[in-house]
């Protein structure tokens, strides 16, 4: 990287007219954290975070390498004095598949809500791929949550099951009920559904990936009983994998042995993951085409998630399908079949199995996997607790309201959202709680009503409910985001503020961009800490060289100028 990396950025001039006006600080981080600057913010390495070789050989130069948990770089004291400023870093992700990815760099306060975090959406909260490698860039100024309703994907959707984001466009994923009966897949174009087809004939479509740059799906045969409604007429088996092909086509991949549905769908470390919902096991598909069993921590999983290089799958107690089911509808409480309490999470490794990390006290399912300040996060049922897992412990972030079901958790813009059962209910987790930003369903004459799936889209947080079928977004300040998956190697990215607007630069290229009142008064006029590497997610899992702040707001010249100059 060295000499010819952007290093010169800024010295005299940069190479592209513009000279060094408005530099805050930069870090090379070639083995060191000193500011280049001359401004003597240095950054102070925290957590493991350290410096090594590239693990592309075309770099020369040492670079920061940082594996999350809480590794990252910080720089006391920095303040922005104006409203505007660029951010700009070269990155790389060479393990995407093993991690989340995090935050590139942040000065967020979470408690105001106040301040900007540039990083990567990538994950799997609930068993659904709905982010892979989605580049994003927000700022808030404690700005009240609102909502945009984007309808219902056709006529006799009750159920958005799975949301994802693929190639620029959201798919929504259904369980249909009526005529059709038949769970189908949807495209978002501008505010339009655009019906792509049903993969498998079974009653629901649960689960999307992003793998590859591949969409694929899986398919069930939902139990109506378990929403405490009518069943199906539909009789075809689900459990099925396949892979989109364009327009309405789908291919088969796989049908998993013994299951009827699947009710997860991950990529880690290369091979794609699925999951049965009603039956235990999961199955491994590598990338030369075949597929295996990955065996059982010893009873059915809900949900995968990857979390800090590692696979991990939710449990659930209810081991008798069809009794948990009528007893479910009934009202009944399933009790845990563990003493020490239910559900458990479990981590899988492809050399030794299945691991159990600890159950949950007075849980039986465990829906929801995310990662939020660096831990790994789940949400439960019968009492609508999220726990988080912090030194060997499970330790509980309180009730989600007065809800029962925690189906979805979702880190945006700086904060953590869930998604919930009976109430479809949106809350966010605050140092106060979990504080309401949204009742997402209201049919009337139900016992339950579902937040069933969550997917960051175009710097919005989408989520799917159940039983009215729609489809719904909240903005919380404002997000700029790249709706194609970053590509690998070393990439260089720039967010920008510019008046009311924000911008994001991918190698040069504007890949996305937001205005509004979002971006009010962020208080970065008051010095506190930048993080390198880190933000309210979580560290960044990759490399960084060259960093830059700048109190303005770059031309596209000198993006572009920056952008020209690739790591050596």
């Amino acid at each position: 990287m060295g000499g010819s990396g952007l290093g010169s950025e800024g010295g005299a001039g940069g190479g592209d007219g513009e000279g060094d006006g408005g530099l805050i600080g930069a870090w090379n981080l070639a083995g060191d954290g000193l500011d280049g600057s001359g401004r003597r913010r240095d950054a102070r390495p925290v957590g493991g975070a350290n410096f090594g070789p590239s693990t592309d050989p075309a770099v020369s130069r040492p670079v920061a390498r940082l594996a999350g948990d809480g590794a990252r770089f910080d720089v006391e004291g920095v303040a922005i004095p104006g409203p505007d400023f660029s951010m700009s870093s070269w990155i790389n992700v060479p393990n995407a598949e093993r991690s989340t990815i995090g935050d590139i760099a942040a000065r967020f306060d979470p408690v105001e809500r106040r301040g900007f975090s540039l990083g990567v959406h990538h994950g799997s909260p609930c068993g659904n791929h709905g982010n892979d490698r989605n580049l994003f860039f927000g700022v808030d100024s404690g700005t009240a949550p609102a909502w945009t309703d984007h309808g219902r994907p056709s006529a006799s959707t009750i159920m958005v099951c799975a949301l994802a984001v693929h190639d620029g466009s959201l798919y929504a994923a259904t369980w249909e009920a009526g005529q059709s009966d038949t769970g189908h897949v949807y495209r978002l174009d501008d505010e339009s559904w655009v019906d792509c087809g049903t993969p498998g004939q079974a009653n629901a479509v649960t689960r999307l990936a992003v793998h590859a740059g591949r969409l694929y799906a899986g398919t069930s045969r939902l139990r109506a009983g378990g929403s405490d409604m009518s069943e199906s007429t539909n009789p075809v088996a689900g459990g099925q994998v396949l892979r989109y092909e364009g327009g309405r086509e789908w291919s088969d991949v796989i049908r998993l042995a013994g299951a009827d549905s699947i009710a997860g769908l991950v990529p880690f470390a290369g091979d794609l993951y699925a999951i049965p919902m009603y039956s235990e096991g999961m199955f491994r598909g590598a990338a030369r085409g075949t597929w295996s069993s990955s065996g059982s921590p010893g009873r059915r999983l809900l949900a995968l998630g990857v979390h800090a290089g590692a696979l991990y799958g939710a449990g659930n107690d209810h081991f008798d399908v069809a009794s948990a089911i009528a007893q479910t509808a009934a009202g009944i409480v399933v009790p845990a079949r563990s003493p020490e309490g239910g559900g458990g999470v479990f981590r899988y490794d492809p050399e030794s199995g299945w691991t159990s990390i600890g159950m949950q006290p007075d849980t039986t399912q465990v829906y929801s996997i995310e990662t939020y300040g660096d831990r790994l996060h789940i949400g439960t049922w019968p009492h609508g607790i999220v726990f988080r897992h912090e030194r060997g412990q499970w330790a509980a972030c309180g009730q989600v309201g007065d809800e029962t079901e925690v189906m979805n958790l979702l880190a945006f813009n700086g904060k953590l959202y869930a998604g919930t059962l009976p109430g479809a209910e949106v809350r966010r987790l605050d140092d106060i709680g979990w504080t309401p930003v949204g009742t997402l369903d209201r049919t009337l004459d139900v016992r339950y009503r579902r937040a069933a799936s969550m997917a960051v889209f175009r710097g919005e947080l989408f989520v799917g409910t159940l039983p009215s079928g729609r489809v719904h977004s909240m903005t919380a300040g404002l997000v700029a985001s790249d709706d194609r998956a970053l590509g690998l190697g070393w990439r260089h990215v720039a967010a920008i503020r510019r008046g009311s607007a924000i911008e994001l630069f991918v190698d040069g290229n504007l890949v996305g961009r937001r205005a509004g009142d979002g971006a009010g008064s962020l208080g970065l006029d008051r010095p506190a800490t930048l993080a390198l590497g880190g933000g309210p997610r979580g560290g960044f899992e990759g490399e960084l060289a060259d960093v830059r702040l700048h109190d303005r707001a770059l031309t596209e010249r000198h993006i572009r100028a920056a952008a020209a100059r690739p790591p050596s």
